[in-house]
């Protein structure tokens, strides 16, 4: 796969509308809790951590599997360079969200992560919880934003989503994102990562790649695919031989 945030505008001729109302949606969530073997992780107290260049696997749509990567887009990076773990509460000497006891993938050092289909099945991102995680500099009402960026044959698009800042507690939660627009389309795979944000005094200034402090949790992101028509007759026709196999063996 190549490695390379593109800035290309979306071209909607090229992409596909994903209905919600139309019949047949396929839909999964990619929860985190379920890692498929040979996921490369190395282990560490609590967490099992990621290496630019990681790449592991979770149960996608419709029994198919969902590659899951994660890269430092720095030119200096080095295979194996820290940028992220999977696990529940997977920060040590970071701020991590509290309100979520479940396993999680967090993304350092202003990492990406990218997601797709093994199979290249095409799919929308429909919603997903995140959450702003703290290097331990002081933390703004505004930390972040969260960048969704969808590739579909080449082309793509992008939407931003802001990251909360600390709660009255002092603490730092997920929350829900619904993607909105960007939902409405299917991509061949998505890259994640974030603008870390400083107040200036008149107003935020929010840079990636270049400060190791646009760094965000991720978990149960929802994603769906709606299949052609013909694509749906394949499936059915699946189906009835599958029910015919399953009367042979019965007789």
């Amino acid at each position: 796969m190549k490695k390379v945030l593109t800035s290309l505008a979306l071209a909607v001729s090229a992409l596909t509308l994903s209905v919600g109302a139309q019949a047949g949606v396929l839909r999964t969530t990619i929860d985190f809790e379920t890692p498929i073997d040979g996921s490369p992780f190395l282990s560490y107290p609590g967490m099992n951590v990621l290496g630019s260049g990681d790449e592991f696997y979770q149960p996608g749509i419709a029994g198919q599997t969902m590659w899951i990567d994660a890269f430092s887009n720095s030119p200096y990076a080095l295979r194996g360079d820290l940028v992220g773990a999977v696990s529940a509460g997977a920060c040590t000497d970071l701020q991590c969200p509290v309100n979520n006891a479940t396993s999680y993938v967090s993304v350092f050092n202003d990492g990406v992560l990218a997601f797709g289909s093994v199979g290249g099945l095409t799919f929308s991102v429909q919603s997903l919880s995140a959450s702003f995680v703290g290097s331990g500099d002081p933390i703004g009402d505004t930390p972040a934003y969260l960048a969704l960026q969808g590739v579909r044959n080449g082309m793509s698009t992008t939407a931003y989503y802001a990251l909360s800042g600390l709660d009255a507690n002092g603490h730092l939660n997920f929350g829900t994102i619904d993607t909105g627009v960007f939902g409405s389309y299917e991509f061949d795979y998505v890259y994640a990562y974030a603008y870390a944000c400083k107040d200036t005094g008149t107003g935020n200034n929010c840079t990636a790649f270049s400060t190791d402090q646009a760094q965000f949790a991720l978990d149960d992101i929802v994603v769906e695919h709606v299949p052609e028509p013909a694509s749906l007759a394949l499936v059915g026709i699946a189906g009835l031989a599958l029910v015919g196999a399953r009367r042979r063996r019965a007789v």
